[in-house]
């Protein structure tokens, strides 16, 4: 017989496992360039008009970064039914969280977005470099990898092959040095992202992907906090955002290219602890 406490404690796991899955593409990185923009916005009213608004520099990354991350969700939606798919997915116990989880037929996979307009992208065997410098995406990949398989496991109990891929926006062109058998971590440009998720060999059974798609839903697989996933109206604001922002806008002349700045892993903190940007 279920108690009052138990009902309770029901609702309140089944209110995190459907804040999660409704979790919008690019929230965490969204939210971060509203309160950079509101921030700057009180310190120099100029940048909004009754029309319009310029962002500011500092917030002009997270703006990139966050488009990134959207446009990637848009084009998983073509994947269907039989994925999860998860977005902004909080991770550990701090602010963390990793941009896409996926659990279907062809496996397993964290995916990192990297809004690289333009950009010139070489790929070595530990380097990845964006316009000649040096990035740590390979190594925040990485990470992010074995931090999803630790937690499915202790979840489902077994083992979980996850794979990792750095999946890139905009880019001007990739070359990859590195031999097929030596990419722990794959680079695929979002316009082959599809087919290239598609196209990856099974590794696990009905069985076994159906326990690991029940376990990526439920948010204390990820994150210490329950709560944590649950969304705001980050995105609706972030539409008004770009609605006054207008089309391609121009990038502040203070602005670095969109994730041009040092990588030290996603995070939600406050902006003197912040480094990240896309």
């Amino acid at each position: 017989m279920m108690t009052n406490v138990d009902d309770a404690s029901a609702r309140v796991k089944m209110t995190g496992i459907q804040s999660l899955i409704a979790r919008e593409a690019g929230y965490s990185v969204a939210a971060e360039c509203l309160r950079i923009q509101a921030e700057a916005e009180v310190a120099d009213p100029s940048l909004r008009s009754s029309d319009r608004i310029q962002l500011h520099p500092d917030a002009w990354p997270w703006y990139q970064g966050a488009l990134g991350e959207i446009h990637v969700g848009q084009l998983l939606c073509a994947l269907g039914p039989q994925w999860r798919v998860l977005h902004s997915v909080p991770i550990g116990a701090k602010d963390t969280d990793v941009d896409h989880i996926l659990v279907g037929p062809h496996g397993v996979f964290v995916l990192n977005t990297k809004h690289h307009a333009g950009a010139s992208i070489w790929v070595g065997d530990h380097t990845m470099m964006i316009n000649q410098a040096k990035k740590p995406h390979l190594q925040i990949a990485q990470g992010e990898n074995h931090k999803v398989a630790q937690r499915l496991k202790a979840k489902v109990g077994f083992s979980v092959t996850v794979r990792s891929a750095i999946v890139t926006v905009g880019e001007r062109s990739t070359k990859d040095i590195r031999q097929p058998d030596n990419r722990q971590v794959a680079v695929v440009s979002s316009k082959h992202l599809v087919h290239w998720l598609t196209t990856q060999p099974a590794t696990f059974s009905a069985t076994q992907l159906e326990l690991l798609r029940l376990a990526a839903e439920e948010p204390d697989t990820w994150h210490v906090d329950p709560h944590r996933a649950n969304s705001l109206r980050v995105m609706q604001r972030f539409s008004r955002l770009q609605e006054a922002v207008g089309q391609d806008p121009a990038r502040p002349a203070a602005a670095t290219a969109a994730g041009d700045r040092v990588d030290t892993g996603r995070s939600t903190a406050p902006a003197n602890s912040r480094q990240r940007s896309r």
